[in-house]
């Protein structure tokens, strides 16, 4: 069953990859880091610039990423073979913890529901450096649950875990609060201190592996991540305060819970009163185990804990509060819902609700997934513009070219300067001095121009002309850094 679910999972997150490759500013940049750690041969310390300015995440999931692309020529849909695997093993992780602790009846639901839930199937395909943190979360809980049961012999995959969190999520730091409330609130009768030198000196060498980066970064450049950090935690966004922070955290809380199981741009759409109130109804649903038995006193404790610091941790930062920093919470949420569907498929063992219940939610999102109509402005047909750009520019002969973007979205355009690259276009700043070709998003306003539509991008190709190559190598004309990228 669990190899089921594991081909399920698979599945659902390779189905029509290109088709429903997100593909913006966070992509462009993993790939141009890529570039720079395989074909600049940059060794990095550091990733891409977080939310807090003068803080970094680490450089684990780029060179992974860097790795994969590199087995396939530099092509960026080879970045889903690090978050696939991830993945998966979040599936089998989730599995075994819940197993462990809950029965495997428990283990296989929760797995299920990780694996086809529409909402976390996208959240796996977006590919950014924080894709682990349901992984994390999931290991986490094991440690605490460990530790409430009296087994403490769990150093090696908690030096793991604290050495992962700058380069996966710096949000995690208040959660190890937990470690000495679990501690306390554990089986200290069954605590056995002693711990063999080799244990000791494995956690040791892998904690010092997995943050050295982070202290070579920092000696090397006077500190600066850790004085941004503290200056962070007083510093004022000039965010919302009072009662207003705190009905933003909650429902942003109810916001990242809904997008479990609802896609994100569609969870923006949904009744603010229904995601207010979805934090409480997981709290319920605690309350619910608890005085059933299910969950007992310390593991109680623990995951309304867990949900405490998440909610306060927001309700005191000075940052923008936004809805990915609730997402370790998924691991509570899917917890909550697999010992639910368990009980009650424990109850009603002569009719299967359950096994109904779930056979119809997973016909449901096939369905959903396989007539899903297609990403128009994603990454496949912004490769089919820029390879139709380069087919021009070749047969021209132009020894190099401007770009120009029209749109009508926020933002600006995305998703576009490491495909320029990729494909070898030789780019300087637009100018009369050269042809501009026009890549228009959407196509529709500018209709009479139009050239080549692909999706929802359309191409205009300038009239041909002949051009002075010494402005090609002008340094006044390159092209600015890619946003984001820190040398």
């Amino acid at each position: 069953m669990i190899i089921f679910i594991l081909l399920l999972g698979l599945f659902f997150r390779l189905y029509n990859l290109e088709i429903f490759y997100p593909w913006g500013h966070d992509q462009d940049l993993f790939a141009w880091i890529a570039k720079d750690i395989i074909i600049d041969d940059h060794l990095r310390l550091i990733g891409q610039e977080t939310s807090i300015i003068g803080v970094f995440i680490g450089p684990i999931f780029y060179y992974l990423v860097a790795f994969s692309m590199a087995l396939f020529n530099m092509n960026p849909l080879a970045a889903n073979i690090p978050t696939t695997i991830i993945s998966l093993l979040a599936i089998f992780s989730i599995y075994f913890v819940f197993a462990k602790f809950f029965g495997k009846r428990a283990g296989l639901i929760g797995a299920f529901l990780y694996a086809v839930s529409p909402g976390i199937v996208f959240l796996d395909r977006w590919v950014v450096p924080t894709q682990p943190t349901i992984l994390w979360g999931i290991w986490y809980l094991y440690i605490l649950f460990s530790i409430l049961k009296g087994n403490i012999q769990i150093f090696i995959p908690l030096s793991i875990l604290i050495g992962l969190i700058w380069h996966v999520h710096i949000a995690f730091i208040p959660l190890l609060i937990l470690l000495p409330l679990a501690y306390f609130y554990g089986d200290r009768k069954s605590y056995k201190f002693k711990h063999s030198f080799r244990t000791l000196a494995i956690s040791a060498v892998l904690l010092l592996i997995l943050t050295a980066p982070f202290f070579i970064f920092e000696a090397r450049h006077n500190f600066i991540q850790t004085k941004s950090l503290l200056t962070a935690t007083y510093q004022d966004r000039g965010d919302l305060t009072g009662i207003e922070r705190v009905a933003k955290v909650i429902n942003s809380g109810g916001r990242s819970l809904a997008g479990a199981f609802v896609l994100s741009n569609t969870v923006i759409e949904l009744n603010s009163q229904l995601t207010t109130v979805l934090p409480f109804l997981l709290l319920l649903g605690i309350l619910y185990l608890y005085a059933s038995k299910s969950l007992i006193k310390n593991q109680t404790i623990i995951i309304i804990a867990w949900i405490t610091v998440v909610f306060l941790s927001q309700l005191l930062s000075k940052r923008i509060i936004t809805e990915y920093y609730f997402n370790n919470l998924f691991v509570i949420l899917f917890l909550v819902l697999a010992i639910i569907l368990s009980k009650i498929h424990y109850s009603f063992q002569k009719v299967p609700f359950v096994v109904i219940f779930l056979s119809t939610y997973l016909i449901f999102v096939l369905s959903w997934l396989i007539s899903r109509p297609d990403d128009m402005g994603g990454f496949l047909y912004k490769r089919e513009a820029i390879e139709y750009i380069k087919k021009d520019v070749v047969a021209k002969g132009y020894p190099c070219i401007g770009i120009s973007h029209i749109e009508n979205h926020t933002g600006g355009p995305t998703g576009y300067r490491y495909l320029f690259w990729l494909n070898k276009l030789p780019l300087i700043t637009p100018g009369t001095d050269v042809p501009v070709y026009n890549i228009v998003h959407p196509w529709t306003i500018s209709l009479p121009e139009i050239t080549a539509k692909f999706g929802e991008i359309g191409v205009i190709i300038p009239t041909a002309k002949n051009i002075d190559s010494n402005i090609c190598s002008d340094p006044s004309r390159k092209l600015l850094p890619l946003w984001g990228f820190t040398n």
